[in-house]
C-alpha cells in the first residue's frame, strides 16, 4: 500500500488495480480490484480461448491454414511492439497465428483470427459467448470497452483449476502457450530467473489525455505453491509502469517466500 500511495504522490502512477490468489490454499487479496482499464491486448486470451473450445470438438481446426492478406489497419499504437508478426500475402496455420497472437502479442494475428471466427460461426456469436462464460465483458469495440482486474483474474482461476474446458489437457495447453509470453519486463521481472509465468500482458496510449496504461496478469508458478497475480496500470510514462508492476510482483514473491500472506 505504501509503495502504491508513494508511487501516486511521485506522478508515476494514476491509477492501480492488483488481484492476488494463493492456487493452492485459496487466500485472496485485492486493491481497487473493480477498478476498471481498458482491456487492450488482454482481449487475445479470451480469443484464445473459444478457439481451444473448438479444438474440443474438432482436433483439426489448429491445423487449418488461413491466408494473411495484410489488410487490418488499427488505430491502436503499441508501444510495446510485437517481435515476431504475421506477414502479409502469407498463409499461417491457426496454432502459429494463436501463438504469434499470446507469445507476441501480435494484432495482425488476432485480426485474421477473429475474420475467421466470424466466417465459421455467423450465427452462434462464439467469442461474445466466451466472454459471458468466461465472467469478463463482451466487447463491441476495441476502444470503448472496460475490465477489472477481478474478473480477468477469474479466467486464470479457471484455467488453473481446468474447470472451464472438458478436458483437462487443454487447459494445459493454454497455460503452456501462456507460458511462453516474451514480455518479461512486468510479472516477470519481479521474480527469480527460472520461475515460470503463465501470462498475458496489455498495454493502451490514449493520445488524448496522454495516460499510457500497462496491464500483467498470470499464474505464478512458485515452486509447489502457484499462486495468480493480476495488476493494471495507468500513468504517464511506460517505463514508470514497468518499474511498478516488477515492483509489484518482487513483493509479492518476497511476501509470499516468508508465507507471510
Amino acid at each position: 500500500g505504501s509503495y502504491i500511495s508513494k508511487a501516486k504522490q511521485n506522478g508515476q502512477l494514476t491509477d492501480i488495480g492488483v488481484y492476488f490468489r494463493d492456487l493452492q490454499y485459496g487466500p485472496t487479496f485485492g486493491i481497487n480490484e473493480y477498478a476498471e482499464f481498458s482491456p487492450a491486448s488482454l482481449l487475445k486470451l479470451p480469443m484464445m480461448v473459444t478457439y481451444l473450445t473448438l479444438y474440443e470438438d474438432n482436433h483439426d481446426i489448429l491445423d487449418v491454414s488461413i491466408y494473411y492478406t495484410g489488410k487490418y489497419e488499427s488505430d491502436l499504437t503499441q508501444s510495446i511492439k510485437p517481435n515476431v508478426s504475421a506477414v502479409e500475402n502469407k498463409k499461417y496455420k491457426i496454432r502459429e497465428l494463436i501463438d504469434m497472437m499470446i507469445k507476441n502479442s501480435d494484432n495482425n494475428s488476432y485480426y485474421v483470427l477473429l475474420d475467421y471466427l466470424n466466417e465459421i460461426s455467423t450465427d452462434t456469436q462464439v467469442l461474445r459467448d466466451t466472454f459471458i462464460d468466461l465472467g469478463v465483458i463482451d466487447p463491441q469495440t476495441e476502444l470503448d470497452e472496460t475490465i477489472t482486474v477481478k474478473s480477468y483474474a477469474g479466467i486464470f482461476t479457471q484455467l488453473f483449476n481446468s474447470s472451464y474446458f472438458s478436458n483437462k489437457d487443454t487447459s494445459e495447453l493454454a497455460l503452456d502457450i501462456l507460458s511462453k509470453t516474451d514480455f518479461h519486463d512486468g510479472i516477470v521481472a519481479g521474480v527469480p530467473k527460472g520461475v515460470q509465468v503463465a501470462h498475458k500482458f496489455g498495454e493502451r496510449y490514449d493520445l488524448v489525455s496522454n495516460v499510457f496504461q500497462l496491464h500483467d496478469c498470470g499464474v505464478v508458478y512458485f515452486p509447489k505453491n502457484p499462486y495468480l497475480l493480476c495488476i493494471m496500470t495507468k500513468g504517464r510514462n511506460m517505463s514508470d509502469l514497468k518499474n511498478i508492476v516488477s515492483g509489484i510482483s518482487k513483493m509479492v514473491y518476497k511476501e509470499f517466500e516468508s508465507r507471510r500472506l
